[in-house]
């Protein structure tokens, strides 16, 4: 099993308490998936929230939406303490799932989803890992089910995509030195910084950010049976839009 860095609470409580200062477009990207969701007030469907992490996408959905039930779904026990006090005032409307993506979390599910969410988890995983997350992704849903994942890509060109990346280092220099960024956070921003711009070029793992390109991903949603789409692009951020044929 992969052992991934989140499975720390130390690192899980500090992400969470700077995410939106760590994310230059953190809650601008929430905002532009809750838009594109398009659910009817009114809506009883399942929304599931792959790497939802602490929960914080799947609280906006949950008060947005009265009707909505929501599974977090996340391999690190942290986090998801973290999300099931978040969510407990939900009750039984929200539910937290211990699985990695790369595993079976659709047999977990209580009932077919019909939305399934994501921000700032699938870059984790390997092409491959993408490609068989998002075949899952294409059979948990009925037709019409769609698939919103916010993330980080990557430029095809080395030069613009280092260029990005030393631009987020330089977020993340600012948020540490003013203190936006609390101190105990700071140690796992300076080795994000070592491993993705001082160490550039590197090959990486399962784990890393494995950043891909938009229309390498889109080319995986369409594998899966997906069309597919990116509304939405501000820098090394995209949405990834994946919808079943109805």
């Amino acid at each position: 099993m992969t052992t991934y860095r989140w499975n720390t609470s130390d690192f899980a409580l500090g992400y969470d308490a700077a995410a939106d200062k760590i994310h230059p477009y953190y809650l601008e990207i929430q905002e532009a998936i809750l838009d594109r969701l398009s659910l009817p007030a009114d809506s009883t469907e399942l929304v599931v929230d792959l790497g939802g992490g602490s929960g914080r996408l799947m609280e906006r959905i949950l008060d947005r939406w009265p009707h909505v039930t929501g599974v977090v779904v996340d391999q690190s026990e942290p986090f998801l303490a973290l999300a099931e006090r978040k969510l407990a005032r939900f009750g039984s409307r929200a539910t937290c799932v211990l699985a990695r993506l790369q595993d079976d979390w659709k047999s977990q599910l209580p009932t077919r989803a019909t939305v399934m969410v994501s921000m700032s988890a699938i870059h984790h995983l390997e092409p491959a890992e993408k490609r068989t997350l998002y075949r899952q992704c294409a059979e948990a849903p009925g037709p019409g089910g769609v698939l919103m994942n916010g993330d980080e890509v990557r430029d095809a060109d080395d030069a613009r995509y280092l260029a990005e990346q030393q631009s987020w280092a330089n977020h993340m220099r600012r948020g540490m030195a003013d203190g936006s960024i609390g101190e105990t956070f700071h140690p796992a921003l300076h080795k994000w910084i070592d491993r993705n711009v001082t160490r550039f070029g590197e090959p990486k793992k399962s784990g890393d950010d494995c950043h891909e390109t938009i229309q390498a991903q889109l080319d995986y949603f369409r594998s899966a049976g997906l069309s597919a789409d990116c509304p939405w692009q501000k820098g090394m951020w995209g949405i990834l839009r994946g919808v079943l044929p109805r």
